[in-house]
Parts: structure tokens; sequence; C-alpha cells
């Protein structure tokens, strides 16, 4: 890890923290944004994000701005970045954008990850961080570059995973859901992924269900879905005994509907780190392919709570930009089924 600049940074009167990819990326980044705060508690913190990742945060005590990037136009976003006359300006995703952002905000000290070559003109205290070679967990990558705020006072601190606040009115829609249905010690089953990573193919959440249902018949299970994906959700609802489906409205909503189910399952994506983040127990599903490991995008804290099924870690010949693995066997369908019940009830 190259370290660009060591000077420690005296306590900074404001402080813009940015995350600008998806919700996983950004659950990610909790830890590393709380210790900014916990660092310095009396600096203003604001975080900038993407719109449909701004409600994640939005609810944390210790943020005193949200700013969605995509609610304005480029200059009138730039006059809105340079009103707040931020003294650090700490960039944890950094795409031609942000480092224009970073530029024009006016900020002193400038942290981010020297990966892009005008990376290297604009951040004064970056880090060369080679996040690609899947070393670290992406909430350790995000808490390095928080550290060259001043490495002492970091270390004089504890990192928490702070939960994410969904509210009481996104608490009351799922218990009135689950009332309405007599849901009680319900899985969250989550098939989607948006793309982002390899996954079962629908057919496979199928067969995953019902050999759990072979040993436990009346375990109820809710699969979350977003509009968009409802159609498949109804279609393995209907293939499936004791099955239900949710559609959240929002990612506040999902997270409160994981929060008080038994277990989760799902892929590499957003509410997989949202239920890492809520210390649920999970099974999750991920490729053995190193850029896209858990490794690098674990569930980070939830290590505990948390099986790993990998199909692919004997068959890493496989087509990588196909969004489904190509080898799911009776096999790989019997251990992630076992393991749900290992987690459930502690045997099989």
């Amino acid at each position: 890890m190259f370290i660009f600049c060591q000077r420690k940074i005296k306590t900074p009167k404001n402080i813009i923290i940015s995350r600008t990819d998806k919700i996983g990326d950004l659950v990610l980044s909790i830890p590393a944004i709380s210790m900014v705060k916990k660092m310095y508690p009396e600096s203003k913190l604001y975080v900038l994000v993407r719109r449909y990742n701004a409600e994640i945060v939005k609810g944390f005590p210790f943020i005193d701005g949200v700013i969605s990037i995509d609610d304005y136009k480029e200059k009138d976003l730039t006059a809105k970045i340079r009103q707040i006359k931020a003294d650090v300006f700490i960039a944890l995703y950094s795409d031609n954008q942000i480092l224009k952002l970073v530029l024009k905000s006016g900020a002193k000290y400038r942290i981010g990850p020297l990966s892009k070559p005008l990376s290297w003109f604009i951040y004064n205290k970056g880090i060369r961080q080679h996040r690609s070679e899947s070393l670290k967990n992406e909430a350790e990558y995000n808490l390095d570059l928080v550290r060259q705020m001043d490495s002492e006072l970091f270390d004089s601190k504890i990192i928490t995973i702070d939960k994410i606040p969904y509210g009481k009115l996104n608490h009351n829609k799922i218990v009135a859901f689950l009332d309405a249905n007599s849901i009680y010690n319900y899985v969250v089953v989550h098939p989607f992924s948006g793309g982002s990573t390899k996954n079962f193919q629908v057919d496979e959440y199928i067969r995953l269900i019902n050999k759990i249902h072979e040993k436990w018949p009346d375990k109820q299970i809710v699969i979350s879905s977003s509009e968009s994906d409802i159609k498949e959700a109804e279609y393995i609802s209907q293939q499936c005994s004791n099955t239900y489906v949710y559609t959240a409205k929002s990612i506040l909503e999902l997270a409160a509907l994981i929060d008080k189910c038994r277990l989760y399952i799902g892929a590499s994506t957003g509410p997989s780190h949202i239920a890492g983040n809520l210390s649920k127990k999970c099974i999750c599903i991920y490729p053995a392919y190193k850029f896209l490991s858990h490794a690098r995008w674990g569930l980070y804290g939830n290590d505990e709570n948390t099986t790993y099924i990998v199909p692919d870690i004997n068959n890493i010949e496989q087509n990588y930009k196909s969004k489904v693995f190509s080898n799911i066997t009776d096999d790989i369908i019997n251990e992630a089924a076992e393991k749900a019940l290992e987690k459930l009830y502690g045997y099989t």
C-alpha cells in the first residue's frame, strides 16, 4: 500500500465524505463514515451519495448533511459543494465526476484511492491500495482512507458497525404484513442481484426452497422483491409451499423486513450487505473469482453469522461475463439447504 502524504490533519471545521456507487458499497462505507465523526466530533460531516442510496444514511445522528448528486445539474452541484467550504474531502470511491468535485471543492486536504492517472494530481493525501487484489474487505479499504487523516487518532478509536436506522413507520409496515399473513420466524430469500455478480438462477432458488421444505415443510419463506422483479418473485412463490412475496417500496422498508427474519439467503448484493449490517444469520452465494469474492465483498463484521456458498470453488473456468453460475448441481443445492438448516436449528 503506497501512502502519498503522512501529515496529520488538525481538527477540520467541515468534512465531505463520498461514496457514490451501489447500495452494498455504501453499506460497507458506514464504519468509515462513523469513524470520521468519532475522530472529529465537533466537525460538520456531509455525505455525498446517489439518490437511490440517500435514505440509508439520512437517519444516522452522526451525519450532519446528505447530498444526492443526482438531484443537481453539474454547475449547481459544484456550487453546493463549494458552499460547504470543506477542509477535508474523502472520496471512498473515485470516478471522473468525483475527481472533478474534489478538485473544485476547494478542500485543503483531499483523500482518495490513487488509481486513475488524474487521481495522483488531485489527492494530496491519497493511497495506492490495489483493491483489485482483494486482500481486504472493501470496508477495510475505506477505513484505510479515513486513517490518512490522523493515524494515531484513528487507532485510538473503536471501529463500529452502526445499524441502519429504518424507523418506526417501516417497522409498522412489516409488522402489518406479517400479522396479516400469520408469518412468524420466517426466512428471507432475495433471489436477485441486479446483474452485479454471479447468482443462482430462479429455478435453482426454487430447488433450494423446496429442499429446505423437505426437512421443515412448515418453514415460512418471504421472497423480497423490487417492482422490476415481481413476476419472477411470484413465479417462485407459486412453485413453493409456505412462500410469500414482499415488494418493498424503499431500502429502509426492505431493511425492516430483513431485520425481523430468522435467516437471510441471497447473493452478493445490496440487500445481503443490509442483512450483514443488521447482524442477521446469513447464507450468501458468492463466486470464487478473486475480484468478486467474499474476501473483498463479504458481509463486514458478520463473519460469525454468515456462511458462504461458493459454487465455482473447484470450477473457476466459468464465464464471468455471465450473471448466473453454470455448474449448480444437486450437491450445491443440498449444501446450501443444509447450511440454512444448521443456521436455523443447529443441525440438519
